[in-house]
């Protein structure tokens, strides 16, 4: 997957990721569409919590912003909060994207656990992961009567 592809696309879809929170409530925040699943908040902030982890835990960066257990709704408890939260970590992976060298793309990064991964693994992983919760989210508002979201 190369860099610019990605650089071109996860504006885009991080614009649309946010038409589909602007449609929820914070009441909404609670909903949990099927038996056993995670509440609407959980899964918002799941979105940015795995990219933190992925790309922002000191692996890929310098940075480390990620605490496990911390993108909860305890913490984040209202839509400004997430939303908030949903922006810093994008602007984070937007610059650490632009910045990436494209000669360590194929280089594998070793993360605590062993599992080593190269950054275009990494990169694609945590964009597609953005859509597909994106996904789950889109018909979580269908199943709150919510339509017609153009995403």
């Amino acid at each position: 997957m190369e860099k610019e592809f990605l650089l071109k696309r996860w504006p885009k879809i991080r614009m649309d990721l946010m038409t589909v929170v602007e449609g929820f409530n914070d009441e909404d925040l609670h909903f949990v569409p099927v038996k056993g699943g995670w509440p609407v908040g959980r899964l918002i902030l799941h979105i940015s919590s795995a990219a933190d982890h992925w790309l922002h835990s000191g692996i890929l960066s310098d940075v480390n912003v990620y605490q496990r257990g911390q993108s909860t709704l305890e913490y984040y408890p209202d839509l400004p909060s997430i939303k908030s939260y949903l922006a810093k970590e994008h602007e984070r992976t937007m610059a650490l994207l632009k910045s990436f060298d494209p000669a360590d793309w194929d280089t594998p990064y070793t993360y605590p656990r062993g599992e080593a991964y190269a950054p275009a693994w990494i990169f694609w992983h945590v964009f597609e992961h953005e859509i597909h919760h994106r996904g789950e989210l889109s018909l979580s508002l269908g199943l709150l009567g919510r339509l017609g979201l153009n995403v």
